[in-house]
């Protein structure tokens, strides 16, 4: 299973990292400058600045005197500046370019650091054909192997009419699981294109509609017939339209600037804003004349809003060009299939038509939508796919150098829209800047889509910057009980894990990736924690699982508060063996019997042994150790299951002991063996060891099993934290 998510959005991160040289604090010139960072809960917003000369060149020498920032039409005081370009210089290159000039080296400028981008690559199924997904799946990989950089986050995402918005790959600098999803991207999500309707709409020549019914032809030559396709085809752009306004709005939680790349053929204008053909100023002749949909200019007038409020700049890559393959009479049949018969190809609506021809005329495409979607996010409208690397690298260039300027705000959690503008003071800039910003708002006005974006923000992201989940312990065991090998993730969730929790709606998410960082399952539960008062909750999930290695992540969220906490552990499974000595994780315990168990099996064979069968203890008196052990603890035990398969008269000898992990010393201490048991072709011991020697500080804790009949040998080790 691909780690293809089908939904409406996916969240995405913003944050600059270590401080530059270059830029410097407006207040304290020439101090080290702080580390900025996007934080909602915070009084310091950051706005992303892209400045240009006439020419469309980036300008990368302003000074913070040279902005001027506006917030609700109020003039702001800068207190933060940096300057990012796309290729700094090394600074050791830049060291040997120093200059002596009288005795004195002239070392160069400090150089600004370099810029992290964010691109989506946006394949548009709905608005598109055959023709067009290639030539954009041929642009995107020529984009990620030629003009990304190896800081820049990539994300892969999808429109069709059947999955609405689709994340195949989340923002990662994982360029590869990118290039690899856009290399599978193909036609068979395309829909029907609402263009075709409008060619055949606009290509029926308004004389010849009061007298089609006298003409022998086909259905499609029926007016009811065209206005009730044409509604169809107006029904799927609101469709669409809706869906990427819901992006768009969703993107409101995603700091700093969005790059799409968009491939489409666009929507057709003449379904929003209407279109007439014929001539006017020749009352001889027929016109065909339409003001457009209202709902659909004003649903499309919201998404332009949405996407600018939200920082997300369009470049829009029109593929109607590689599709303009047209039949020799192609023409012919467009203009004359039908005209009544008092119509001469040669005069009215033939060769000598409108010089708006439907058959060549933009309104009746996705141009002027296109170029329309580029202009009001601030991108550029590239009008023939086929000639993407130029205009890629000219994306590339557009990209290049920003400016971030930061200004104290008031934190205020209403949800609330704030107008931002830009100037650049100097003669000859332009500047293209996020259009404005939302306040916060509480996690309990959050919409079901913004809830969706912090959870697989948790849930797909090594850190986050959007939000600031609590730290989860978690313990992967993996083991084999005849059924194949499955892994069992343990985590353990007390009244201090989430920030601010109510407990009555908790959510438990369990996400597993492969070793290619592919999505191999994921696990969905609620529980209500008030039930338990006073006690930990101890939360396990099982996942059958090929041989590989694999990374669990476990997201616990308050869906009434917002508060979560994240844990993730990597495990490897050898997968199973025919016969011999197999050692499988083993489960530590540790005194202390007041656990609530909450235990979802996943998909497993109905009868097979579960992991409570395996790993099993006395739960009235012990739990596992998930985390570190307290110091005060006296000891621990350890359930040691192994598989003993083709051996006649197994008498497996378990022996442990500790090693400093920072000195490499063993530890003297002791062991003892409190319980053997057999189910099918495993078994288990239970083993305690004492901990009243042992120091805090991190181990290994070593165990070895040797099978006295066959002399078959096999070992684990785990880590202990003692605190």
């Amino acid at each position: 299973m691909k780690k293809t998510l089908a939904f409406f959005i996916l969240p995405a991160l913003f944050s600059f990292g270590a401080s530059s040289p270059f830029s410097r604090s407006v207040q304290e010139a020439g101090q080290p400058q702080k580390t900025l960072k996007y934080d909602v809960a915070v009084t310091l917003k950051l706005i992303q600045v892209y400045a240009t000369d006439k020419k469309g060149h980036p300008v990368a020498d302003l000074r913070v005197d040279d902005f001027a920032v506006f917030d609700n039409g109020r003039p702001m005081t800068l207190t933060e500046f940096e300057r990012h370009v796309l290729d700094a210089p090394d600074t050791k290159t830049a060291a040997a370019a120093a200059i002596e000039t009288g005795g004195v080296i002239a070392m160069p400028a400090p150089e600004p650091r370099r810029l992290s981008r964010k691109f989506f690559l946006f394949f548009d199924f709905t608005y598109n054909n055959q023709r067009g997904i290639v030539k954009s799946r041929e642009a995107a990989l020529h984009f990620l192997d030629s003009e990304v950089r190896p800081d820049d986050e990539v994300a892969l995402i999808s429109f069709s009419m059947i999955k609405g918005v689709s994340f195949h790959e989340y923002l990662t600098t994982d360029h590869h699981k990118i290039r690899d999803a856009v290399a599978a991207v193909n036609g068979k999500s395309a829909a029907g294109r609402a263009e075709d309707i409008e060619l055949e709409y606009w290509g029926t020549p308004a004389a010849a509609l009061p007298m089609l019914e006298e003409i022998p032809g086909p259905l499609e030559q029926n007016p009811a017939i065209f206005n009730w396709r044409r509604q169809e085809a107006k029904d799927v752009v609101q469709f669409y339209l809706r869906r990427l306004t819901d992006l768009a709005k969703a993107l409101r939680l995603v700091p700093g600037q969005k790059h799409f790349i968009f491939f489409s053929s666009g929507i057709p204008a003449s379904m929003i804003y209407g279109h007439q053909v014929g001539m006017p100023a020749q009352p001889q002749q027929a016109q065909k004349f339409d003001m457009g949909d209202h709902v659909l200019r004003t649903a499309n007038e919201n998404l332009l809003r949405e996407l600018s409020s939200s920082n997300c700049t369009v470049y829009a890559f029109d593929t109607r060009e590689s599709a303009k393959v047209p039949a020799l009479f192609d023409y012919d049949e467009r203009m004359f299939a039908y005209r009544p018969r008092n119509i001469s190809t040669f005069r009215d609506l033939g060769v000598f038509q409108s010089a708006n021809s439907p058959f060549r005329d933009d309104k009746t495409t996705g141009l002027d939508s296109l170029k329309r979607l580029s202009d009001i996010t601030g991108g550029k409208y590239y009008s023939n796919i086929n000639f993407y690397e130029r205009n890629l690298a000219q994306v590339q260039n557009l990209t290049g150098a920003c400016y971030v300027l930061g200004y104290a705000i008031g934190t205020e959690w209403d949800g609330r829209y704030h107008e931002v503008r830009v100037e650049v003071k100097r003669t000859g800039c332009e500047v293209q800047a996020q259009a404005g910003y939302f306040n916060p708002k509480p996690f309990r006005e959050y919409s079901d889509l913004e809830k969706q974006l912090q959870l697989f923000d948790l849930a797909l992201n090594e850190r986050s910057d959007l939000q600031s989940p609590k730290f989860l312990p978690l313990a992967v065991l993996n083991y084999d009980a005849g059924e194949g090998p499955r892994l069992e993730v343990v985590s353990r969730i007390s009244g201090s894990t989430l920030e601010d929790p109510s407990g009555k709606n908790t959510e438990l998410v369990l996400v597993t990736f492969d070793e290619r960082g592919n999505l191999a399952d994921l696990q969905r539960t609620r529980c209500d924690l008030t039930r338990h008062p006073g006690r930990d909750l101890l939360f396990s999930a099982g996942v059958a699982v090929a041989p590989g290695d694999y990374t669990c992540r476990l997201v616990v969220r308050d869906l009434d508060t917002g508060s979560s906490a994240v844990g993730s552990a990597a495990v490897r499974e050898v997968g199973p063996a025919a016969a011999g000595l197999v050692l499988h994780s083993p489960l530590l315990l540790i005194p202390g019997g007041r656990t609530a168990y909450l235990e979802t099996s996943g998909a497993k064979k109905a009868g097979s042994p579960g992991w409570q069968d395996i790993y099993a203890f006395d739960r009235t008196q012990y739990g596992p150790l998930v985390g570190s052990v307290p110091r005060e603890t006296p000891g621990i035990r350890a359930v040691v299951p192994y598989s003993i398969a083709g051996l006649a008269d197994p008498r497996v000898i378990l022996s442990a002991y500790l090693i400093d992990a920072g000195s490499g010393k063993r530890l003297p201490g002791s062991f003892y063996l409190q319980s053997r048991s057999r189910l099918g072709t495993s078994e288990t011991q239970l083993l305690e060891f004492s901990l009243g020697q042992v120091p805090p500080g991190i181990y290994h804790l070593y165990i070895h099993a040797e099978d006295g009949s066959s002399r078959a040998r096999t070992h684990t080790r785990m880590r202990l934290v003692v605190r």
